[in-house]
């Protein structure tokens, strides 16, 4: 099944290491799941105008944050510069504009956003959150990220641990994404129920779970599963 999962970095303040990251989450993707399509979208905030940019001559600007990421191995780079005021509008234009480019492919992807205006206003299925230990505070664009960060980091990671907790998560989301898509009404059969458990080679448990937190009901229960 396909699958684009959205993963939003953010920190505490400039230069904290997010693009960095990024370029080594890029290549260690690429290693483990060579197949996946990458998008990576820098943010860069301005008062002036709003533009989505991806010319290559542009992207390609030897020393920029997004030339690094191309280099790193992402399939697709974007550069947003945005005002506040247009960041909901770019964040839903992006989006349906990644989807309609992976929703055929039968793999799961992978859409890395940098900048925690964007992180805010795109809502990723995981979000990364970069905090400095010797810094007291956290400047105001952040600190709606922190709060909603999923993994904070604030010292040495292993790219490893990381990417298990985003599979942990991902697994999480495909079950969401399938209940939703195959409940009725709030409503769903244990044959349809077992099948997602199945196809994803989870426990019925954790799909019975996943149920209960979205207030699916799972009806005709056959063999006492759920």
């Amino acid at each position: 099944m396909s699958f684009s999962l959205f993963v939003g970095v953010g920190s505490s303040k400039s230069g904290a290491g997010k693009t960095t990251f990024i370029e080594n989450f890029i290549k260690f993707i690429k290693k483990l799941y060579k197949e996946a399509f990458v998008v990576a979208i820098k943010c860069t905030k301005t008062s002036i105008y709003s533009s989505i940019i991806t010319e290559s001559s542009i992207i390609n600007t030897e020393g920029k944050d997004t030339d690094r990421m191309k280099k790193a191995g992402a399939d697709l780079v974007y550069w947003i510069k945005a005002r506040d005021e247009d960041l909901h509008e770019i964040a839903k234009k992006l989006k349906e504009e990644i989807l309609r480019f992976t929703q055929n492919d039968k793999k799961t992807n992978f859409v890395l956003i940098e900048g925690n205006s964007l992180v805010r206003a795109m809502l990723p299925d995981v979000i990364i959150f970069f905090k400095d230990r010797d810094e007291k505070s956290v400047k105001p664009s952040g600190e709606a990220v922190l709060k909603k960060a999923d993994i904070v980091i604030d010292g040495n990671y292993s790219m490893e641990e990381i990417m298990r907790e985003i599979d942990i998560m991902t697994q999480k989301k495909l079950i969401e994404k399938l209940l939703i898509e195959k409940s009725n009404n709030g409503k769903i059969t244990c044959s349809e129920a077992r099948k997602i458990a199945e196809e994803l080679n989870v426990g019925y448990i954790e799909v019975g779970k996943m149920a209960n937190e979205l207030n699916i009901k799972i009806r005709k229960c056959e063999l006492g599963c759920f």
